[in-house]
C-alpha cells in the first residue's frame, strides 16, 4: 500500500538538504538586511576602544576663589564620574548623563579606556580626563533620602588635613579647622534648619600624605577614605582640609547630594566658615545662588546670570559674612515652613503681605509669586537683625542694602537667582551690588503677569503689595495632526518632548527599571523639549526599530518558504 505523507526531517536526505539550504539562505537574508540598516552606533557599546563602567554615578560642583565686587567665574565646570564598586571612578562627559540624578546606579559606556588624560599640561598638571559617553542605562535609580539613625549628631563629619602628591603642609593646625566645624558652621546649619541638621566632628586626623593629587578628586578622597577607615552612609560627611599653596586644584569641590541626610565628600583650601558651609550645603543637595542682571530693567531685555553673584546667602559668594539661607534654597531644603510663605498664583486677586524679617522664626517670612507657565519668584524681608545683623555694621563692606530682595528660580547650577531692583547699564554691572527694591516704585516681574509695589519697610516688617495680571489667551490653534507614535529610549520610557500614544495606560514606574540614555542628552534649560541631538536619537532609534522588523519578517517569510517547498517535496513510505 502506498500513501502520501508530508516530509519530516528524518524522511529524506535530500529533502533534509533542501530545507537546511532554505533555512540558511532566510538566516543570510536577514542578517545582511540587519547589517545594512542598522545603524552603526547600534553596535558601538561592543566595539574596539570603547569600555563599560557599572557604578553609582558621582557629581561634584568645582569653586572659583572670589575677589571684589566683580562677577566671579565659575569654577572648571560641573564635574561627573561614575565609581564602580570595585576599582578607581571613570570620569564622563556631563552633559551626556546630565538627566540623570546622582547616586543612581548606571552602566556607561565610554570612548577610549578609563585612566587619566596621557597628554600632560604645559604647568605639569595631569586632569582628570573626562570621556565621551557612547551609550548610557539606568541600573537602578537614585535612592530616596536616606534615613539617619538616631545618634547625637544628624551629620556626622570626619575632619582629616591632607597634603596630596608634591605638596607640604601648610601650618594649619588641625584644632583650628575642627572648630570652625563645631561651632560656626554646626550653629549656622542648625539656626537654618530649626535643628533638623545637628553637625559635629566625629573623627579628625592630622597632616595625612597621598600618593594622588587633586587633578582627579574622587582618586584622592578614596585613597584618603581607605587611610582612616572612612565609611559613607546617611549623614556621614568626609571633609578634606587641602594646604592653601597647593597648585592645580579648585578653591573648593564637593560632591552633590539629594538632601540633608545624603552625606557626602568635601574638600576645601581655605578656613573661611562660609566656605565650609557653602561646601556642606551642596552635600545637601543645593545649587548656588547667583545673580541675574538686566540692562536697565529687573527682569527683561540684554540679562546675564553672574555665578555666586548673591552676597546675602551662604550659596552665593563666601566672604566674611556668613548670611541667612534665601527662602528659595530653604524651601528647596524643605525647612522652611508652609505657614511662613504665602503663594500667590497669576490667576489670584490683588492683594498686600507684610513679610517679617526672613532672619525671624516666625510671620509671614516669605512671598512666593507662581506665574502662568510655572516660574516661581521669591520675595524676602532682610532687615539687620539676627544672622543678618551685619547688614547694619562694619561688616558689610560691600554696602549690601536692607529691604526686600526677589530671586527667580533658576537652572542647575544656578538654582537662585537674584534680580537686581534697582537696575543700571551693563557697563555699570560691577560694581552695582544695590539690589533691594525700592519703596514706592511698581515693579514689573514675569513680563507684567506680576506687578510688585514694596509700600513700606520699617522694624514691624516689609509691606508688599502684589497686583496679578493673567495674560491674555491667543486664540485657538487648529487642532493638529496626529502624532507618530513615540520613540522610546527603554521599557516603558518616552523620549523626553514626544508624546505618548493616545489612550495608552501609563505604565507604573518600577524602583529598579533599565533606562536607556543615548548620548548626548543636554541638560534642560527652560520647559521640557528634545534637543536636536535627542531628536535624532529619537529617529535612529525609529529607524532601528523598523529595520529589526523589517528583517525579522524577512527571515519569517524565507522560514514560510522552506516550509511549503518542502511539503511539496513527496517521501514514499511503506
Amino acid at each position: 500500500m502506498k500513501q502520501w505523507m508530508p516530509s519530516v526531517p528524518n524522511s529524506s536526505a535530500s529533502a533534509r538538504r533542501g530545507l537546511m539550504r532554505s533555512v540558511v539562505l532566510a538566516f543570510a537574508a536577514a542578517a545582511a538586511v540587519a547589517s545594512v540598516l542598522l545603524p552603526a552606533s547600534a553596535a558601538s557599546a561592543g566595539t574596539a576602544g570603547s569600555t563599560t563602567v557599572v557604578g553609582a554615578l558621582v557629581r561634584a560642583w568645582p569653586e572659583a576663589q572670589h575677589s571684589g565686587t566683580a562677577a566671579p567665574v565659575e569654577g572648571a565646570g560641573v564635574q561627573t564620574w561614575v565609581q564602580p564598586a570595585v576599582g578607581e571612578p571613570v570620569h564622563v562627559d556631563t552633559a551626556a548623563v546630565a538627566d540623570v540624578a546622582p547616586g543612581a546606579t548606571v552602566s556607561v559606556t565610554v570612548r577610549g579606556g578609563t585612566g587619566t588624560d596621557e597628554e600632560t599640561a604645559a604647568d605639569g598638571h595631569v586632569p582628570a580626563l573626562a570621556r565621551p559617553v557612547l551609550h548610557a542605562k539606568v541600573i537602578t535609580r537614585a535612592p530616596a533620602p536616606a534615613v539617619v539613625p538616631a545618634r547625637r549628631f544628624t551629620n556626622e563629619v570626619t575632619v582629616v588635613l591632607v597634603a596630596p602628591a608634591g605638596s607640604t603642609p601648610d601650618g594649619t593646625d588641625l584644632s583650628h579647622v575642627v572648630d570652625l566645624v563645631d561651632h560656626e558652621v554646626a550653629d549656622f546649619w542648625s539656626e537654618q534648619t530649626d535643628g533638623a541638621v545637628q553637625l559635629g566632628v566625629t573623627d579628625s586626623y592630622d597632616w595625612l600624605r597621598t600618593t594622588a593629587g587633586c587633578a582627579d578628586a574622587a582618586t584622592l578622597w578614596n585613597e584618603v577614605a581607605r587611610k582612616v577607615a572612612f565609611t559613607a552612609g546617611p549623614g556621614k560627611h568626609l571633609l578634606v582640609y587641602l594646604p592653601r599653596t597647593l597648585p592645580h586644584c579648585e578653591y573648593a569641590l564637593a560632591e552633590v547630594g539629594a538632601s540633608i541626610t545624603s552625606g557626602g565628600r568635601l574638600y576645601v583650601r581655605d578656613d573661611v566658615p562660609s566656605v565650609i558651609a557653602h561646601e556642606l550645603g551642596h552635600n545637601f543637595g543645593l545649587g548656588h545662588s547667583s545673580g541675574r542682571q538686566c540692562d536697565g530693567a529687573v527682569d527683561t531685555g540684554a540679562c546675564r546670570t553672574a555665578p555666586y553673584r548673591d552676597f546675602y546667602d551662604v550659596m552665593g559668594v563666601s566672604w566674611g559674612e556668613l548670611g541667612t539661607l534665601n527662602a528659595l534654597q530653604a524651601a528647596q531644603l524643605k525647612v522652611l515652613p508652609a505657614t511662613q510663605v504665602q503663594n500667590v498664583a497669576v490667576s489670584g486677586t490683588a492683594g498686600a503681605v507684610t513679610l517679617s524679617p526672613l532672619s525671624g522664626r516666625g510671620g509671614t517670612r516669605a512671598l512666593r509669586l507662581i506665574d502662568a507657565g510655572g516660574t516661581e519668584y521669591w520675595l524676602e524681608n532682610r532687615a539687620a537683625a539676627g544672622q543678618d545683623a551685619w547688614l547694619a555694621s562694619a561688616g558689610n563692606r560691600y554696602g549690601l542694602d536692607s529691604g526686600v530682595l526677589v530671586r527667580r528660580v533658576g537652572t542647575f547650577p544656578d538654582t537662585s537667582l537674584l534680580l537686581d531692583g534697582t537696575p543700571t547699564p551693563a557697563r555699570s554691572w560691577d560694581a552695582d551690588l544695590k539690589g533691594a527694591l525700592p519703596v514706592g516704585a511698581a515693579i514689573s516681574l514675569a513680563g507684567g503677569q506680576f506687578t510688585v509695589v514694596v509700600q513700606e519697610v520699617s522694624s514691624r516688617g516689609a509691606v508688599v503689595q502684589v497686583v496679578p495680571t493673567p495674560p491674555a489667551r491667543a486664540a485657538p490653534a487648529p487642532a493638529p495632526a496626529p502624532a507618530p507614535a513615540p520613540a522610546t529610549t527603554g521599557v516603558g520610557e518616552v523620549l523626553p518632548g514626544q508624546a505618548a500614544p493616545a489612550g495608552a495606560a501609563a505604565a507604573p514606574a518600577p524602583e529598579v527599571a533599565p533606562v536607556e540614555v543615548k548620548a548626548p542628552v543636554l541638560a534642560a534649560t527652560g520647559p521640557q523639549q528634545a534637543s536636536p541631538a535627542l531628536r535624532s536619537a529619537a529617529d535612529t532609534t525609529t529607524r532601528s526599530g523598523f529595520m529589526l522588523a523589517a528583517a525579522g519578517a524577512l527571515l519569517a517569510a524565507g522560514l514560510l518558504f522552506a516550509a511549503r517547498k518542502a511539503r511539496r517535496s513527496p517521501v514514499r513510505s511503506r
